[in-house]
């Protein structure tokens, strides 16, 4: 099942600042770690990047994107870590900085 975003307990009805973390190519690793974001209680959101309209837009058009709840971004990030070192994820993906 295809899911673009998720609340956790933590966000509630507030908006919650979200965390661009990862990018990767690859449906299937998306798809395992939004799982796991699932099951460990952290909101997520996911864009998956389009064919740009205008020739100014930057980025490539197969790339998708995780963001986490802000507070969360370092345990999100250990989580998808521990996931390549367990070989659960492919480790197509790049985690991003900020």
């Amino acid at each position: 099942m295809n899911k673009d975003a998720s609340p956790s307990s933590t966000s509630g009805d507030e908006e919650v600042e979200m965390i661009w973390i990862f990018t990767t190519g690859n449906f299937a690793e998306m798809e395992i770690i939004t799982d796991i974001f699932e099951a460990e209680d952290i909101a997520y959101i996911v864009r998956k990047m389009e064919v740009p309209q205008f020739p100014t837009t930057i980025g490539d058009h197969n790339q998708i994107r995780i963001a986490v709840e802000h507070g969360r971004t370092d345990a999100a990030r250990q989580f998808i870590q521990q996931a390549i070192v367990d070989e659960a994820l492919p480790g197509d993906g790049n985690f991003l900085e900020g």
